[in-house]
Order: C-alpha cells, then structure tokens, then sequence
C-alpha cells in the first residue's frame, strides 16, 4: 500500500504535514491495531502501541519514503508490545518469532518485502518459518481452513 505526496514538501507546510500525517494515520492503523492486538491481546494495550508507535514514527525526518515509514512504524509497535507487554505462551506451540510472522502476514497485511526489512532477515527464513508455523496452526484447525492458509501465504 503506498501512498503518493512527497513529504519533504509536507515538512516546508504544517497544513501539507497535518493532512499527510493524517492520511497515512488513517491508511495504516487498522493493519497496525490488528498488529499490535496479535500481539497484546488486550485491546487498550494494543492502541497504546499504535498510538506510540504512530508519534514515533511521525517525529522521524520528514523525508522517509513510504517502505521506510512502514518499518519503522510496524517496528515501533513490535518494540512497544514487547517493553510492555511480553509474549504469552497460548498453548498453540508457537514460538514469539512464528506467531509476529503470522501477525505481519495476516493482521498487518505487509509484502514479503517489508517483513523482510523489519525481521532483518532472508525470504527464506521467512518462507520456512511461515511453513513451519502454519503447520503448528494446521494441527489444531480443519485441513481444509489450513490449505487455504498455506495458499494464501
């Protein structure tokens, strides 16, 4: 998802900045909150984390390309979840590392691209990680609700 403007022109115009600002907010906070809830599971936690996130990222220089400001947003909120709010153990054999890929795949929607940079990682890894877990989840739904998750993936 991308969104067109040049920021550094928004950065000379408080109004340009507000309205970017304010588009971009309102582009990526449900994929965000989704996010961040995947991770919490409590939802007061999770819109502290996309709030916080947001500021964050919003208080970077002006001229981050749409990528950039992706990363460094999902980053923040995988930071802030895990300062305040550590990985539950769910019962479901997932590891912390499988269960933010499926969060980043599913809630958050983002390009293999994306992940890629913010788990500083290999499409490879991924790949194997997201197989891997994706089985762990097939043990314990239908086969058929499985299969078109492996698909989707």
């Amino acid at each position: 998802m991308g969104l067109s403007g040049e920021n550094g022109a928004s950065r000379r115009d408080p109004v340009a900045a507000t309205e970017f600002h304010r588009t971009r907010f309102g582009a990526y906070f449900p994929r965000v909150f989704a996010f961040a809830h995947s991770l919490t599971t409590d939802e007061t936690a999770a819109k502290e984390a996309a709030v916080e996130a947001f500021s964050r990222t919003f208080a970077q220089r002006g001229d981050l390309t749409e990528e950039e400001f992706v990363v460094l947003l999902f980053a923040g909120v995988r930071d802030h979840c895990r300062t305040t709010r550590p990985a539950r153990n769910s019962g479901d054999e997932l590891n912390g590392t499988e269960r933010e890929l499926l969060a980043l795949v599913f809630d958050a929607r983002l390009s293999r691209a994306v992940i890629r940079k913010l788990l500083q990682t290999t499409e490879q890894a991924i790949s194997a990680t997201l197989i891997g877990a994706l089985r762990k989840v097939r043990a314990g739904v239908s086969p058929a609700t499985a299969d078109r998750s492996i698909r989707m993936a």
